[in-house]
C-alpha cells in the first residue's frame, strides 16, 4: 500500500560503497522538525554500470557517457539550487499520479481513477489543464480499471517524440497491469490534442489491489525502465521468472533490452516491494525510491543483476521472510538511505545536478538529498507537511521543480486539491 507495507530485508552494500550501511532513520512526520536524521556516509558512490550508458549509435541532448539523453533526464541534470516557496500551477486535479513534460514545454498529467490525461500548458500569462482526448469513454484512456492503488499510473515521453509522438503509460486492466503507448496528435489551434488507441508494449504483469509499482522512465541509454510492485505476493520478488517485484528494462517496442543481466529477460533488478521512483544522476548512476512495509523506506542505487532483498530484507533489517538471516548477506544490496515509513512512503523521484528529490506520501514531504562529487548528504525537508501527500516531482520547463500532490485519494484534501505546484530553485 502507499502507507504501510510488508517488511523487507537486505544485505550487503553495493560494491564499492553505501551511503548508509545502517539506516538513516528520520524521526517525525507531518512537517514537524523532529530529531535530525542520522548522518549518511560520505564515501564515494560506485561508478555507473556501463550497460546503463547510451548504446553505441543511439540517438538522443548529449550525455556524459556519450549519445543523447532523453529530455526528462537532461532537464533534471540542468537544475541546481535551493528550493523556494511552492506556487500553484494548476488546481482541482483528481488523484493525479504522474507528470511528464513534452518537448514544447507543456506537460501531461495522468489521473489514476478517472483514467484521464490532462495537458498543462501556459496561456495568458498563466497555466491551464485541459483533457487530451483518448479513445475510451468520455475521452479517457480505454481498458483502465481503477482498483485500490491501480489505474492510470506512470507516463513517459518517447525520446524521439518529435518523430513518433509516442506517449507511454502504465495501466491496470481487468486482467493485468501493462505498459501501453499512444500517439499524441497536436491540435493546430493550440488545444490539448488527442491520443490514439493504446498499443500494448508489455502485458501480463500480475495485478492486485495494492503494490503496482507503475513508474516509467527512459534512461540515458534510450531504453524504457518500468517499476513493478510485488502485487501482494512478496515471494515473486525473488522469482526471476516473474515480472512483479522488479525493475524492468525494455526496448521502446517492449522487447527485453540488449545487455540485460539475463539475455532474453526484461529483468534489470529484483527483490523489490513497491518501487515508484527512478532517475539518473549526471554520471549515469541510477537511483530508485521504494516503499518498505512497516519499518523502513528506501533510496537505492540500482545496478544490473542485483537483488534488493524483498521479502527477506526491509531497508537494512530482516523482513517478514528473513527470520534470523544475516542482513549483511552479500547476496543482497543494501539501500543508500532509509526513512521511517511514517516519514516517507516514497513515490516519484528526480535527480538533479546537485540533489536527489523524493516525493513522500505518508510523510507529506518533498525530501531533498544533497548530491555532490558522487556523495550524498543529509536528507532535508522541503515542504514541512504544508502541502499534504506528495506523489511526483519532475523538472519543469522553466528551470524549477514541478510537484504533484495526492490528497484526493487517501489524504485530507484542502480547497483546490489536488495540485501541480511549482517550486523555484535559487
Amino acid at each position: 500500500m502507499d502507507h504501510g507495507r510488508p517488511s523487507r530485508r537486505r544485505g550487503a552494500p553495493a560494491p564499492a560503497v553505501l551511503l548508509a550501511a545502517a539506516a538513516v532513520v528520520l524521526a517525525g512526520c507531518s512537517g514537524q522538525d523532529a530529531a535530525a536524521p542520522a548522518p549518511v556516509s560520505t564515501e564515494q558512490l560506485p561508478a555507473p554500470s556501463s550497460s546503463s550508458s547510451p548504446a553505441q549509435g543511439q540517438a538522443s541532448p548529449q550525455g556524459s557517457a556519450g549519445g543523447t539523453l532523453p529530455a526528462a533526464v537532461a532537464a533534471g541534470h540542468a537544475l541546481r539550487g535551493t528550493p523556494g516557496a511552492a506556487q500553484d500551477v494548476v488546481t482541482g486535479l483528481d488523484v493525479p499520479w504522474s507528470v511528464a513534460v513534452l518537448p514544447d514545454g507543456s506537460a501531461l498529467v495522468s489521473e489514476r481513477d478517472t483514467a484521464r490525461v490532462l495537458r498543462v500548458a501556459g496561456e495568458d500569462g498563466g497555466w491551464s489543464a485541459q483533457q487530451v482526448t483518448a479513445s475510451g469513454p468520455g475521452g479517457a484512456v480505454p481498458d483502465v480499471e481503477p482498483r485500490g492503488e491501480g489505474g492510470l499510473l506512470g507516463l513517459a515521453i518517447s525520446p524521439t517524440f518529435a518523430e513518433d509522438g509516442w506517449v507511454y503509460a502504465y495501466t491496470t486492466t481487468a486482467t493485468d497491469d501493462r505498459v501501453v503507448r499512444m500517439r499524441h496528435t497536436a491540435d493546430p489551434a493550440g488545444g490539448p490534442g488527442s491520443l490514439s488507441a493504446p498499443e500494448p508494449v508489455l502485458t501480463g504483469i500480475e495485478s492486485a489491489t495494492v503494490h503496482h509499482g507503475g513508474r516509467l522512465a527512459f534512461g540515458p541509454d534510450g531504453m524504457l525502465y518500468v517499476t513493478t510492485g510485488d502485487a501482494s505476493a512478496p515471494s515473486t520478488a525473488q522469482d526471476q521468472q516473474a515480472l512483479t517485484g522488479k525493475v524492468l528494462r525494455l526496448t521502446p517496442d517492449g522487447q527485453p533490452a540488449p545487455g540485460n543481466p539475463v539475455a532474453g529477460s526484461p529483468v534489470w533488478t529484483w527483490g523489490h516491494r513497491n518501487p515508484q521512483g527512478i532517475g539518473w544522476d549526471p554520471a549515469g548512476r541510477m537511483f530508485a525510491a521504494e516503499f518498505g512495509q512497516n519499518t523502513q523506506d528506501e533510496l537505492n542505487l540500482l545496478e544490473p543483476g542485483r537483488n534488493y532483498g524483498w521479502p527477506l530484507v526491509e531497508g537494512a533489517v530482516a523482513g517478514p521472510a528473513g527470520g534470523e538471516q544475516d542482513v549483511t548477506d552479500p547476496a543482497f544490496t543494501a539501500p543508500l538511505v532509509t526513512w521511517r515509513t511514517a516519514d516517507a512512503s516514497p513515490s516519484g523521484l528526480l535527480v538533479t545536478a546537485d540533489a536527489v528529490y523524493v516525493a513522500a506520501l505518508r510523510g507529506q514531504e518533498l525530501w531533498r538529498v544533497p548530491l555532490a562529487d558522487g556523495r550524498l548528504g543529509q536528507p532535508e525537508r522541503v515542504f514541512g507537511g504544508e502541502h499534504g501527500r506528495v506523489r511526483d516531482v519532475v523538472a519543469s520547463p522553466d528551470g524549477a521543480l514541478w510537484v504533484l500532490t495526492d490528497n484526493t485519494s487517501r489524504g485530507t484534501p484542502s480547497a483546490g486539491d489536488d495540485r501541480l505546484l511549482r517550486v523555484p530553485l535559487a
